[in-house]
């Protein structure tokens, strides 16, 4: 979320005036940031038209909007923060986000959580992650063998599956090697690049299934190496499955797969489903169908070279500013 809002400001410079509060100190630092939020409100915020904040967290400071200010409030919602259910969050967050001028969901799911919890429609539009999309240079020789052996991945003559992500139950990853990859082809490998708590687990599930040479847990590895293991992959997958308070808002690494040309096959749920175009940058499979997981893996053969300008002509940054900018201005008239 901090990046997109970090792109979020950079692009809309180009197109009308914006300052930026930001929070770069994450979740320990929450509690002073929003002190200086508030200080911000009280004695700057009757200069603005309107005040746009990036996260359904926020949602109480519209009170001291409303109070030393006239200016239209307006959020960003993500998922997270509004399926979050702990500390009686689904009391106050509901509460306030209503009282909001405007609300944008990055996903027609994350639109549909908010109608759950009684925010009316009328407020409610859609407008989704931008993404800078960039040319890729083509990845040497020398940089494949060099990537792959410093991982000491076996991948001559290899169908490379790869999966970027965080390592929670929502993502999959556990459901995906037990009743996928086990039935594919020995010559399907997958490479799993993220950390997080379910990396014991999954390290065990490895070793249980004697799959260790077909799955490679490769933790957190640079931009670069990611760019390239992208580049040497034959299939994204992103098998996530639902876990009650933890959905998926968006797929940013999907369209971050699709930079490359590379297809992608995930879950119909959630916020994924708006990340993937159905039939040209990738497949949709209906949660846990394990067979139609290994079909669309088997058989999927997409025009690599479309899926990039696909996904461009929806999720480039200058569409999706464009609607911010256009919103912002009926507010502003």
């Amino acid at each position: 979320m901090e990046k997109f809002a970090s792109d979020f400001y950079n692009n809309y410079r180009r197109l009308g005036q914006i300052d930026l509060l930001a929070n770069n100190g994450g979740k320990k630092k929450l509690p002073i940031f929003l002190l200086r939020v508030v200080i911000e409100l009280v004695f700057h915020s009757r200069k603005y038209d309107v005040i746009h904040l990036y996260d359904a967290v926020l949602s109480p400071l519209i009170f001291f909007v409303r109070l030393f200010s006239k200016a239209k409030v307006t959020f960003t919602v993500n998922g997270l923060d509004i399926v979050y259910s702990r500390l009686g969050y689904q009391i106050f967050m509901p509460f306030f986000l209503m009282k909001a001028d405007k609300i944008i969901a990055i996903s027609q799911y994350t639109m549909e959580q908010c109608v759950m919890r009684g925010i009316p429609k009328e407020k409610l539009m859609v407008i989704p992650v931008g993404y800078n999309f960039k040319s890729i240079e083509v990845l040497s020789v020398e940089k494949r063998i060099a990537t792959m052996s410093k991982y000491g991945i076996s991948w001559r003559e290899k169908k490379i599956l790869i999966t970027v992500g965080r390592l929670v139950k929502r993502k999959g990853h556990a459901w995906f090697i037990e009743h996928v990859l086990i039935e594919l082809p020995k010559d399907y490998i997958y490479l799993i690049i993220g950390d997080g708590p379910e990396l014991k687990l999954l390290s065990k599930l490895v070793t249980k299934l004697d799959l260790i040479g077909r799955v490679y847990l490769l933790g957190r590895v640079s931009d670069e190496e990611k760019g390239n293991l992208y580049q040497m992959a034959d299939l994204f997958v992103m098998p996530n499955i639902h876990v009650e308070g933890d959905q998926e808002g968006f797929g940013i690494v999907l369209l971050e797969a699709g930079q490359y040309g590379l297809p992608v096959i995930a879950s119909n749920i959630e916020g994924v489903r708006d990340a993937v175009l159905n039939g040209k940058s990738g497949m949709l499979i209906d949660e846990k169908n394990s067979m139609g997981f290994i079909d669309s893996i088997l058989r999927f053969n997409p025009d690599k070279s479309a899926i990039l300008p696909a996904l461009n002509s929806k999720f480039n940054w200058d569409k999706v500013i464009t609607a911010y900018f256009e919103m912002f201005q009926d507010f502003s008239v």
